[in-house]
């Protein structure tokens, strides 16, 4: 217990040498041509309504817009 607050205060001793350096990692979005993306929404479009699938969809589509979201954070910091 007493080990992170000495740490903290340890390195909080000198704070002319402390550089944080914050690197942005994003997962990679794979890429879908044209073709298979069409194929997905008719398929996803005959689902029925109530289908687990359509939820699972929806997520991975969040998922998608945000690791956009993470790679231009990510660009913008270079």
């Amino acid at each position: 217990m007493l080990a992170l607050p000495t740490m903290l205060l340890l390195t909080a001793c000198n704070p002319e040498n402390s550089e944080v350096v914050v690197k942005i990692v994003c997962p990679r979005i794979n890429e879908y041509d044209a073709a298979t993306q069409d194929k997905a929404l008719a398929e996803l479009q005959a689902l029925p309504k109530d289908s687990a699938l359509r939820l699972f969809v929806g997520d991975y589509k969040q998922l998608r817009d945000q690791i956009r979201v993470c790679r231009a954070r990510a660009g913008a910091a270079k």
